[in-house]
């Protein structure tokens, strides 16, 4: 999916750069089994890039959000450089995937209960974290003033076998 965007983008001597996050960034970082139907992505708002979607989901029958940034609501402003890894860097096109530390945090924000629940504990194992606090101190630093999401707390507390405080 993500070649045939840079291909279209180079193609149209477009400059872009797009950065995965959600489950696609999981599977490329943690070789989460399953695929999404979708690609989570932030970018700039681009016509160049939505005219390339467009293109590749016509022309594949695909749904025509198979880029999206629903994810938006749940980006750190914390992050950094360091927290993306490059994947693609090709004339003008760089794909950058978020690293773990940073998918982790983002999947405890939005703690949408099953439906990231195995995220979750794929990340916790990526990221070497070891108890509820440790992943308490990982939200906090990309999330110092938000809290973790219910369903994800009670994950946390119950991985770790931790009483809830």
């Amino acid at each position: 999916m993500l070649d045939a965007l840079v291909a279209e983008l180079v193609a149209e001597a477009a400059e872009a750069t797009i950065r995965i996050v959600g489950g696609a960034a999981v599977a490329l970082q943690v070789g989460r089994e399953a695929m999404t139907g979708d690609i989570d992505a932030l970018h700039a708002s681009s016509p160049a890039v939505s005219a390339a979607v467009q293109r590749i989901a016509d022309a594949r029958n695909w749904q025509r959000n198979w880029l999206n940034d629903a994810v938006k609501m749940y980006v750190s402003h914390q992050d950094t450089e360091s927290d993306w890894e490059l994947r693609t860097d090709e004339d003008g096109v760089a794909v950058l995937v978020a690293r773990p530390e940073l998918l982790l945090a983002m999947k405890l924000y939005a703690g949408r209960g099953s439906r990231d629940a195995d995220d979750i504990d794929r990340l916790i194992d990526a990221c070497g974290i070891a108890s509820a606090t440790a992943a308490l101190e990982l939200f906090d630093c990309y999330y110092p003033a938000e809290e973790i999401a219910a369903p994800a707390m009670r994950q946390l507390w119950h991985r770790f076998a931790t009483t809830t405080p």
